[in-house]
This record gives structure tokens, sequence and C-alpha cells, in this order.
């Protein structure tokens, strides 16, 4: 028996709610491991742009955290989209 036929034959004999609390473990598990498949390089935001070259191009915070769009249920994928944080904003 495979790892994967234990594990849906133990999923099987929990109840429900269980069920998805071992759903949402597995789902945070491959979060997790997109997470640490990031290069050493992408963790650094522009600590020296001057010195972005081909191999080591400029990155912007926007694309570094794209990965983390959508994690939460309901949410927005632009926070601009709140109108009400600009209402005043450069008015003197």
């Amino acid at each position: 028996m495979t790892i994967l036929e234990k594990v849906v034959t133990t999923m099987q004999q929990l109840p429900m709610d269980q069920q998805q609390q071992v759903l949402r473990f597995i789902e945070f598990l491959v979060f997790e491991l997109r997470d640490n498949e990031l290069q050493p390089s992408d963790r650094l935001v522009n600590q020296h742009p001057e010195k972005a070259t081909a191999n080591n191009p400029k990155i912007s915070p926007r694309d570094l955290l794209r990965k983390w769009e959508g994690v939460i249920e309901d949410g927005v994928n632009d926070l601009s989209c709140n109108k009400k944080y600009m209402e005043g904003y450069g008015e003197k």
C-alpha cells in the first residue's frame, strides 16, 4: 500500500470537518514548499539597484509578492481598489 493510499484510507475514517483540516494542512505544506523554492537572489529586493545585470535583474516587490495574491479568501488582488483610502490625499 502506497503512502497516498494510506492517507486516503485514513482520511475516509475521519469526520468531514477533520478531513477539511487535513486538506488545509496539505495546502499549507504546498504553500511552504513554493516559498522555499525562491532563489536566494529573489529574497533580496533591490539592495543594490545599481548592480542589476542580465543575471540579476531588478525585481519589483510586487513581482516577488505576486505568488501570494489571492491567498486570502475573498480578498482583493490590488489594495488600491479601496477608494476611501485615498480620500483627502493631497488636500491642504
